[in-house]
């Protein structure tokens, strides 16, 4: 997983290449108070990708899914364009 500066990332454009469901709890299951999450893999108009894990529930909401071209909004969470 990459790490960079949120300004760099606020000013990105990203196309969603793949949503994966994140299914690593490390020994044990998922807590039941906690968010289902999702991989969510970006590729810039560079070329390249950007993972970040993303609350699934939001994802439905925001409407995003693979192919879709997202920012990031000033709560630094994916937003479709």
């Amino acid at each position: 997983m990459y790490f960079i500066s949120e300004i760099t990332v606020k000013c990105m454009i990203y196309i969603v290449k793949r949503i994966d469901e994140d299914l690593d709890f490390g020994c044990e299951e998922r807590a039941e108070d906690t968010h289902v999450m999702a991989i969510v893999t970006l590729m810039n108009s560079s070329g390249e990708e950007l993972r970040v894990k993303a609350e699934d529930a939001m994802l439905y909401e925001r409407n995003i899914n693979e192919g879709d071209k997202v920012y990031f909004d000033e709560e630094n969470k994916l937003e479709k364009i």
